[in-house]
């Protein structure tokens, strides 16, 4: 599997914007690694990291402007695309979604993040979700979190128990103490302990609410960041026997529990 990740720098509010830099980026990624088979972007890139009022006039359905703008992209380009927005929630508070897009231009996956950040007012304007999602393509089983979620073993756990053989996530990491190194840490550890690939990225840039710090990982089951890089580009390909030799070599499927006693 052939896999890039674009640290981009989102333009706040704008889809358009952010659907015209999307088109950018993905033919840079193809003149630079023409195998590339997925790309993956940062969180909530059609409209950058929003926590006030105007969510209900930035969000979007799944089948609204802004993901049939990057159906179009991957179509032309003949590339898989994950990206995210805010999604329209015709029950309550919007979605923090991150969907899939085939090289067909099709949908083929969505996610809604289930742990909202709790040191911005993230949990009080949005909706958490309550499922996790797995998706296959060329014959590669992958799943999807969003940032704050890679705090959550257990979310990471499920996942392995399902067969996921490579996480993606796209992080807008807010500007803190350590946080660039924790980023990093965090995702070598939740490939290593899970025995699988994982690929994260973080928005570079700017918005009214913080820095952001551009990280990109694409960490191997043994805890290496195996990617290639060009600037805000990183590629990297992925060999299941990797994961088939780390868990013949140490076997974890047996030792998982639910829980412990103390």
């Amino acid at each position: 599997m052939n896999i890039a990740t674009v640290a981009s720098n989102t333009s706040w509010k704008n889809v358009d914007k952010n659907l015209e830099l999307t088109s950018k980026h993905v033919k840079k990624v193809i003149k630079l690694w023409p195998k590339t088979q997925i790309i993956l972007f940062p969180e909530v890139s059609l409209m950058g990291t929003i926590v006030d009022d105007s969510l209900d006039q930035i969000a979007q359905p799944l089948d609204g402007h802004g993901v049939r703008g990057i159906q179009k992209i991957a179509k032309e380009n003949q590339v898989a695309l994950v990206c995210g927005i805010i999604e329209r929630n015709p029950k309550g508070k919007p979605f923090n979604t991150q969907f899939v897009v085939s090289k067909n231009g099709k949908l083929i996956a969505q996610y809604s993040k289930n742990h909202l950040f709790t040191e911005s007012a993230e949990p009080e304007l949005y909706c958490a979700g309550k499922e996790l999602t797995t998706f296959e393509l060329d014959g590669w089983k992958f799943g999807l979190s969003t940032c704050f979620d890679i705090r959550f073993p257990r979310l990471f756990e499920t996942y392995k128990k399902a067969g996921v053989e490579c996480m993606l996530s796209g992080f807008n990491w807010y500007e803190g103490r350590n946080k660039a190194a924790i980023m990093e840490h965090l995702v070598k550890a939740r490939a290593h302990e899970n025995q699988f690939f994982f690929a994260a990225v973080d928005r570079s840039g700017s918005d009214p609410n913080t820095q952001f710090y551009g990280i990109s990982v694409v960490a191997s089951p043994y805890a290496e960041d195996i990617a290639d890089r060009n600037g805000i580009y990183s590629y990297a390909e992925l060999d299941k026997i990797e994961i088939d030799t780390l868990c013949k070599t140490l076997p974890l499927d047996k030792s998982f529990r639910q829980s412990y006693k103390l």
